[in-house]
């Protein structure tokens, strides 16, 4: 290849010359001009597409890296923020309320146990003494405890981690909300102090096994930094400190570029950049987490993300390869061209291989629908939403509408020199601001119109409220005297609606996830019922629908809480309402117009009973997981006592959706006494009989379907029993078969039935495992003379 290559570049250097001293045909001259600009500029063009090529695929990479830490990231905010969720619920219940421990500590270890996720629970004083739920009252005092502090102060706050002074040696994670008094207005917190904290502690590691699970191939690593740039989280345990075990930040670190990093970490930033790291060429992505105030990072070995460069690296080579080939058969062309031996023309092939990744942006609908209307509706010069943040005293815009022919105004403004927070005290005042631009959204986005000019009396700031860490602030903008009575009641209207937005988006995401594992479950279930028709008991089922129910209480917990407060607000907007028509009975003619036209009499009529409904039907959820939950609870090794009027009623409310209305359901229930029993399996029993009733009635079409649940209790030779007796109205059973219907091959009715149990494993179930009897009689001994029933004895023990 070598003597090849030396061969040709002499002929090369023997054409050149004699081509120019004007030994070839001028057509010569041309073409090898041609040649030289043809292939230096495909060199160049190739060179820059490699390159243009090669920055897209890493920034590609990059960004897939950013979403894994990302995704992982937003898991580990949504886990944050339903334990939040749960300690902000649990501060708001009455026996918490009472800040009475002997009334409510049996209700606090109850939701240990049944939330799983924390340690234990403390009740603290407003002097910082307090109870846990570990050890009782404890010896020692929280008042110095930021996480105490901040939740007097009113917030659901999530600490740093720390060092627990109830378990020793134990690193924990502080989580507290405020206790209000039972009397205080919710619209009047803010202004009360709170009666006590609500407390929570989670493990560390639990958060250190989510952070553990984040990886990006063989050599990487992730540790999560506080707001001070100390390691919380950190595969070096020597380098991890918390509250009361100090840590050098990363800040002061010896290594410029990871202090770099930690720096823009601590700032809150996102984003992902290649460094040095301990002498090792590395990608850190890294990004803030919203429940807490710490930020996550991924170490990547730069090999690691790289490699996926090789196949565009063997691309280039190949073609680098395919293009000397091509030089050099060029010219070999162009020396027979100049010699007249051949009248052919050489053709010469070149591939550009471009790619362009366009980046999906979602954009927030209700904002930029809002923002919109606002500006539609009160003739704005300009609508913006945008986020504050005061930390650093600046105004990120992010949502706009502008009247036709201002330019845009998105970006990051601040008031240079201002102190941290004059800047919100001076929006709250409507004073004269000027912002000025510190940073553009797009970082390819112009610079020009550099500041905005919000002048006293022509604009209108209001604060939206959220769940979240972020403040969020709606401006109104008009060349014009502005802020009237009406326009700030709209505004202010508005902003309420985007804080419910806000909520309600949050909640659906949620919702939506616990939907589609709701279904991810369903489908389980159905497939693992197809499987099991057979078999004697459905663990499985049972398991998977405790989950269901558990992750759908959740939720609807949540609604039930909100809705309580809805009312609330409710209620005290129509009582403004109404010292509003009462002060007033005259209104304005536009007023009066919009009164008219929105029906208000009506609205004030309809919206409690629209949230009596709604809770109504939040109850019923309720009830119905309850029951969900109490019939797929796995049974004990040992019997324990239960209630069996209950446990009917509770496989009653669950076959709701099979029972037509059509079908009527008697209960003739008795006062019973509890029984020594394995609760799942007799509720199954229930169940799969009365399912085989439901079906059995379905087939009367000419009279009523009628199905009767008796409960009594017998006593005889043998001792006292409770009976339960499941008759039906429909066909009879032929008494010839009455001796083996509970054998195991027979069945009187399809399999796919509630429980997928046979009559022979409810025999087994009745007869072996709680030494009673299962008997069925037909027909009934009644006036129609038809139907079965099927009789159950429980020996009470």
């Amino acid at each position: 290849m070598r003597s090849f290559a030396r061969v040709k570049w002499w002929k090369l250097t023997r054409l050149l010359p004699a081509g120019f001293r004007g030994e070839y045909h001028v057509r010569y001259k041309t073409a090898l001009l041609i040649l030289g600009g043809t292939i230096l500029a495909a060199s160049i063009t190739g060179f820059i597409s490699y390159q243009s090529v090669r920055r897209l695929t890493i920034a590609n990479l990059e960004r897939n890296a950013l979403l894994e830490v990302r995704e992982r990231g937003n898991k580990i905010d949504r886990w944050i923020g339903t334990r939040k969720a749960e300690i902000e619920i649990l501060a708001n219940t009455p026996p918490v309320r009472s800040m009475n421990w002997p009334v409510a500590q049996p209700y606090l270890k109850a939701e240990v146990i049944r939330l799983k996720e924390f340690q234990h629970f403390a009740l603290i004083a407003p002097d910082g003494s307090y109870f846990t739920t570990k050890v009782g009252r404890a010896l020692i005092n929280v008042s110095d405890r930021q996480h105490f502090k901040q939740a007097m102060a009113g917030k659901v706050y999530v600490s740093d981690p720390t060092i627990s002074r109830t378990i020793k040696r134990q690193s924990i994670v502080p989580i507290s909300a405020p206790v209000w008094s039972n009397s205080a207005n919710s619209l009047y917190k803010k202004a009360e102090k709170p009666i006590g904290v609500m407390n929570g502690v989670i493990n560390i590691d639990r958060i250190a096994e989510v952070v553990g699970k984040l990886e990006y191939g063989a050599g990487t690593y992730a540790f999560v930094l506080n707001s001070q740039g100390v390691p919380i989280v950190h595969p070096n345990d020597r380098l991890i400190g918390n509250i009361d075990k100090p840590a050098p930040s990363l800040l002061e670190s010896a290594d410029a570029n990871l202090a770099n990093v930690a720096r823009e970490m601590v700032y809150q930033k996102t984003g992902i950049l290649l460094t040095k790291i301990n002498d090792a060429r590395v990608y850190v992505a890294y990004l803030p987490l919203e429940q807490a105030e710490w930020s996550i990072a991924l170490v990547i070995p730069h090999n690691n993300l790289e490699k996926e460069l090789l196949p565009l690296n063997i691309l280039a080579a190949a073609a680098g390869v395919l293009l000397t080939a091509a030089i050099f058969a060029e010219i070999a062309a162009l020396k027979l061209f100049a010699l007249n031996c051949l009248h052919t023309r050489a053709e010469a092939f070149f591939h550009r291989l471009t790619s362009r990744i366009r980046a999906c942006l979602h954009l927030d609908g209700i904002l930029q629908t809002t923002v919109d209307e606002l500006g539609t509706l009160l003739k704005l010069d300009r609508a913006i939403f945008g986020w504050y943040d005061p930390r650093q005293d600046t105004l990120e815009f992010c949502w706009e509408y502008c009247r036709e022919g201002l330019p845009g105004r998105l970006g990051i403004f601040g008031v240079p020199g201002g102190p941290s927070g004059d800047l919100a005290a001076r929006l709250h005042r409507c004073e004269t601001i000027l912002l000025h631009k510190t940073a553009a959204l797009d970082a390819t986005a112009s610079q020009e119109n550099a500041h905005i000019e919000l002048t006293n009396s022509r604009y209108a700031a209001l604060p939206v409220l959220t769940q979240t860490n972020r403040l969020g602030y709606l401006f109104a903008c008009a060349n014009r005297r502005f802020a009237t009575p009406e326009e700030v009641e709209v505004l202010e209207a508005i902003a309420d609606s985007l804080a419910i937005a806000f909520s309600q988006s949050q909640l659906h995401g949620q919702i939506q996830e616990d939907l589609k594992l709701v279904e991810e479950v369903l489908a389980t279930l159905r497939n693992t019922e197809e499987h099991l028709v057979h078999s004697e008991r459905m663990t499985s089922v049972g398991q998977l629908a405790a989950e269901v129910a558990q992750e759908i209480n959740n939720p609807i917990n949540f609604i039930y809480g909100r809705l309580i407060h809805l009312n609330d607000y409710i209620k005290y907007l129509l009582h403004i309402i109404r010292l509003y028509r009462e002060q007033y009975p005259e209104p304005v003619p536009r007023i009066a117009k919009k009164i008219e036209a929105g029906d208000l009499d009506f609205i004030s009529q309809e919206l409690p009973q629209i949230l009596n409904f709604l809770k109504r039907g939040a109850d019923r959820v309720r009830q119905i997981v309850l029951a969900l939950q109490k019939f797929s609870l796995p049974d004990e090794a040992t019997k324990e006592r239960a209630n069996v009027n209950e446990s009917i009623d509770n496989i009653l409310l669950l076959l709701a959706h099979q029972l037509e209305e059509k079908i009527l359901v008697v209960k003739e229930y008795n006062n019973l006494p509890l029984i020594l029993c394995y609760p799942g399996q007799l509720s199954h029993v229930f169940a799969s009989l009365v399912c085989n009733a439901i079906d059995a009635v379905k087939s009367i079409e000419n009279s009523a379907q009628i199905i009767t649940i008796t409960t009594d209790i017998v006593e005889d030779s043998r001792g006292r029993f409770i009976v339960v007796a499941i008759a039906h109205n429909a066909s009879t059973t032929p008494p010839e078969i009455h001796h083996r219907i509970f054998h195991h091959f027979s069945h009187t009715k399809s399999l796919k039935n509630f429980t997928g149990l046979g009559l022979s494993v409810c025999y087994k179930i009745i007869v072996e495992l709680h030494g009673g009897s299962l008997t069925v009689q037909s027909p009934v001994q009644s006036k129609t003379g038809g139907g079965a029933e099927f009789i159950v004895e429980l020996p009470i023990v």
